[in-house]
């Protein structure tokens, strides 16, 4: 039923350009042999164009002669429907169904064939005809360097399926990139012995479409040429990847929002990631004065990301990068530069203003497991947290004698760069809280105090200049969307990390844009770098009369900047 009535909407919608493909009336004593020509779609501005080829969920007119009184119409042997009133004897219009209802594509099922059928009172009319795949894409090429003649290579993507060959060609993908082509040039040398290894057709999670997850081998062919690209050409369309036969040196993923590292500061026993392309055979990773070897990490399988646990912290001083060694060369990006941290809770970094409620702060040698960090680290941990606007708090200042936090200068953080792009950070083990579980409201009130000449500024209890009243703290963008009901929303999730996600039981990087704070609102960095900061508090607050747990633990607080 659903299928008919989506044809029956499709087809009201062609009923006015019905007359580009039935010049004249149907004459029903036409019943000679019937015979296909061509397909053509239902744009009257490209009547004249004829293909072989369609993609499933679309719509398509069969042109030809004595095509009138058709009782049935076939597409990879599989019948769909069409409307007896539009058919003519030179004509009928079909829509031809997707995946989602249930059409099959010869792609995957080799005993249906590549063709057009319909059948007459008077005859039966056949057409060559391919209903494509989607559209493939490579996500890496896989094989030991160098390489050589006869070794094999294994390609991993989605939708390599119909695939027409596999060939290298000498002009190399940067090149392709930025050209506009039809036809990939270049000297051509195709693979031989192509494989198909895994073919996983399946419905994407959440949506009506289909993709294959795939994974094709070819042997290397003999190449004039050391570095290019390898094509794939497949009915759905064409792509390309870098291919080289000797190691291209790694790349990190800068342009990911996390910068292509989860955590730029982490804590010890935290899971770092590292992204990145062409992690093949690596070598070690180095950090500071500290260096890890093949043993203490884990490359993927994808060849596009490296794991390892964070065990030992780069010595004060040492060269602020991390920096991954493989066999075709090295890559580095900034990692553990001090200049940005406001405190680690370690003495002599900050000093706890005192305020009450007040956190607790830990120091654990590993019997702690879930809360693991070497040395100091603040922890709010209320059991069941009712009612109240003034909670346990983390609230501390540089000293006593009014001197600011030290700032990254501007050769680390740009001067024009906008406050959206320069964060407070911090790493954050949240043990299972009961944020962001739809019902409970509590939330964390964030506070930064820096020198002001604004002649509105009020005095804080200790009479240190202070932003005009809450305009320097940010509440989650917390607000009650029905108080009686206890619904209210917030901005991002609470204690979000920079891709707005909120994890469980583990250390990750938690980051808040400095925008988020209205004097910072739509300001760069040299206004926050010249202002300073003198204090910051992390406060739990619940307005919510509903009770819930709070358990995190916050340390090596720091400013944090990512590109945008």
């Amino acid at each position: 039923m659903r299928q008919t009535v989506k044809y029956l909407l499709s087809m009201v919608t062609m009923v006015c350009v019905i007359g580009m493909f039935t010049a004249c009336k149907d004459d029903s004593s036409s019943n000679g042999q019937p015979e296909i020509t061509g397909v053509r779609v239902t744009n009257p501005l490209k009547a004249d164009s004829l293909f072989t080829n369609s993609a499933p969920d679309s719509t398509i007119v069969i042109i030809g002669r004595n095509l009138n009184n058709a009782l049935r119409v076939y597409i990879n042997d599989q019948q769909v429907w069409f409307n007896s009133v539009f058919n003519t004897d030179h004509s009928i219009i079909v829509k031809i169904p997707s995946e989602d209802d249930g059409f099959m594509l010869t792609a995957f099922n080799s005993e249906l064939k590549d063709e057009i059928r319909v059948e007459t009172t008077h005859g039966t009319a056949t057409y060559a005809f391919k209903i494509k795949a989607p559209y493939p894409q490579i996500n890496r090429v896989q094989g030991r360097y160098p390489r050589k003649a006869g070794d094999v290579i294994n390609i991993y993507g989605i939708n390599l399926v119909d695939v027409e060959k596999i060939y290298f060609t000498d002009i190399e993908a940067s090149k392709l990139d930025s050209t506009v082509w039809t036809e990939i040039g270049g000297t051509h040398v195709e693979a031989t012995d192509v494989k198909t290894i895994v073919s996983d057709h399946h419905n994407v999670s959440g949506t009506q479409t289909y993709e294959t997850t795939s994974q094709l081998s070819a042997v290397i062919p003999d190449l004039p040429y050391e570095k290019g690209s390898l094509v794939v050409q497949c009915t759905g369309g064409t792509v390309y990847f870098p291919f080289s036969l000797t190691l291209a040196p790694p790349t990190i993923k800068t342009s990911r929002p996390d910068g292509g590292i989860s955590s730029d500061m982490p804590v010890p026993s935290e899971v770092v990631s590292i992204y990145g392309t062409e992690f093949v055979q690596v070598d070690a990773i180095r950090y500071g004065d500290v260096t890890l070897s093949a043993a203490d990490f884990t490359v993927a399988e994808t060849e596009d990301q490296i794991d390892f646990v964070f065990k030992k912290k780069p010595s004060v001083g040492s060269t602020p990068t991390l920096t991954v060694v493989t066999g075709g060369g090295e890559v580095s990006v900034p990692f553990y530069d001090m200049s940005g941290l406001l405190t680690d809770f370690e003495e002599d970094t900050a000093t706890d203003n005192g305020w009450g409620p007040n956190a607790t702060y830990d120091e654990t040698d590993g019997d702690d497991v879930p809360y693991y960090a070497d040395g100091i680290f603040a922890r709010i941990n209320v059991p069941s947290e009712g009612q109240q606007w003034w909670g346990t708090m983390i609230y501390f200042r540089k000293d006593w004698n009014g001197n600011k936090f030290p700032l990254p200068s501007y050769d680390v953080i740009p001067a024009d760069a906008s406050t959206d792009e320069v964060y407070l950070a911090m790493e954050v083990y949240n043990n299972y809280s009961d944020y962001n579980n739809g019902t409970f409201t509590g939330y964390l009130r964030y506070f930064l105090q820096y020198d002001s000449e604004d002649p509105v500024a009020a005095n804080d209890d200790s009479g240190n200049a202070n932003p005009l009243d809450q305009v320097n703290q940010y509440d989650n963008g917390f607000a009650w969307d029905d108080y009686d009901s206890q619904i209210a929303s917030f901005d991002r999730p609470i204690l979000a990390d920079i891709n707005n996600e909120a994890p469980v039981g583990k250390w990750y990087r938690h980051v808040l844009p400095l925008s988020s704070f209205l004097k910072y609102l739509g300001k760069d960095y040299r206004f926050v770098y010249e202002n300073g900061i003198n204090q910051f508090r992390i406060q739990s607050i619940n307005q919510g009369t509903r009770k819930g747990k709070i358990d995190i633990c916050i340390d090596n607080v720091r400013i944090f900047y990512k590109k945008k």
